[in-house]
């Protein structure tokens, strides 16, 4: 089904199935990159910045 789904998208936008493959490939690199920064920026000491307090 899902394969089926796949190829109809395809014919219907024109695109061949390598091109999608393509996009799906950077599609998942962007994903695991997003993953990592937002792992690496969890583990990094928070700045504190004192509050401003009028006078």
């Amino acid at each position: 089904m899902i394969a089926l789904a796949i190829v109809l998208a395809c014919v219907i936008n024109g695109d061949t199935i390598t091109g999608v493959l393509r996009q799906a490939t950077w599609l998942v690199i962007a994903v695991i990159v997003l993953h990592a920064v937002q792992m690496i920026a969890s583990h990094l000491p928070q700045l504190h910045v004192k509050p401003v307090v009028d006078v």
